[in-house]
């Protein structure tokens, strides 16, 4: 059967969030598994698409979180964050100002994180 591109749902946010060593050491990949799941299971949330990313800078502060097409960077995005982001930003369209990442010239959050993490990745800066 031919690709259909009329098939498939637009998409309305993608969310990326960071799986460098630095975040998966602060539980990436738990806030990763727990988010796409439970965004699957949301109804109204098909236009959703979770997908890891390598960094994107600030790993010290992660697991980092960044949804477009906003451009909104959360950080400390651990697994108990996850329902109240959902919640929160994707289903009441609420930013979630307390967990705003605010990417700086000259913030050593961004500028060799990843070099300070020592985990090699490029540090998205």
């Amino acid at each position: 059967m031919p690709w259909d591109p009329g098939q498939m749902p637009a998409v309305k946010h993608q969310v990326f969030v960071c799986t460098a060593d630095a975040c998966t050491d602060r539980g990436a990949e738990a806030t990763y598994k727990s988010l796409k799941a439970k965004v699957k299971a949301t109804p109204g949330l098909e236009g959703v698409r979770v997908v890891r990313s390598g960094s994107v800078g600030g790993c010290l502060h992660g697991p980092m979180v960044v949804i477009y097409p906003e451009g909104i960077w959360y950080y400390g995005v651990t697994e108990d964050r996850v329902d109240a982001l959902i919640e929160r930003h994707l289903v009441g369209g609420e930013t979630i100002d307390a967990w705003l990442f605010h990417r700086t010239d000259g913030c050593p959050c961004v500028t060799g994180a990843a070099q300070a993490a020592g985990d090699g990745t490029d540090d998205g800066a």
